[in-house]
């Protein structure tokens, strides 16, 4: 087994009996801090969280910074990003002045300072129950049916739509997403079943 280190959100749910497991997607999390000058006022800082979703460039924002552990694990196990690190920066950057923005009113863009960056991937559980093969999202323990490809390519392309991509970006997103997934799907259940 090639084993490389990576970190993961710490999975709240798990089936009882899991096959195996995929890290996907990578997300780059951020703590930031936003500091606000204003006229005739004192100034104000805002500490920000922002999840970026680094295949869809969606962001997201947190309550906090999420807890992470480090695990060992196969590297065909582990999807590779599709937005470097750069872009996921500038995604969390706008993120957090659109939000920084509606809190507070001033003449000039806030100064932002990186507190905490992080690489982390989420755990979806690989399993089966009643004949069927599932897999779970260990953030939320929502379930989903693994019919096939074009079942997953469906799914890739309704979660990276509802980001506004471009249809350009949202095929090549979603046909790289759907068949890197199946790829770590199937090597999973293949390491799985050694």
């Amino acid at each position: 087994m090639d084993g490389i280190k990576v970190k993961v959100m710490r999975p709240i749910f798990k089936p009882e009996v899991a096959e195996s497991f995929v890290l996907y997607p990578p997300y780059r999390i951020y703590h930031l801090r936003l500091f606000y000058k204003r006229l005739g006022m004192k100034d104000r800082v805002f500490d920000y969280y922002a999840y970026i979703d680094l295949y869809r460039l969606g962001a997201e924002r947190g309550d906090d910074f999420i807890d992470l552990e480090e695990w060992e694990v196969d590297e065909k196990n582990v999807m590779k990003p599709l937005v470097t690190e750069e872009e996921a920066r500038m995604k969390a950057f706008e993120s957090a002045i659109t939000w920084g923005n509606s809190r507070v009113i001033s003449w000039w863009l806030p100064r932002i300072e990186i507190v905490r960056e992080e690489l982390a991937y989420k755990v979806f559980w690989v399993y089966e129950e009643n004949g069927k093969k599932l897999i779970m999202d260990s953030l939320d323990g929502k379930s989903y049916e693994l019919t096939g490809g074009e079942k997953m390519r469906e799914l890739s392309v309704q979660i990276i739509s509802k980001r506004g991509r471009s249809p350009q970006i949202l095929e090549t997103v979603s046909t790289s997403a759907d068949s890197t997934f199946s790829t770590c799907l199937k090597m999973s259940a293949t390491s799985s079943k050694e």
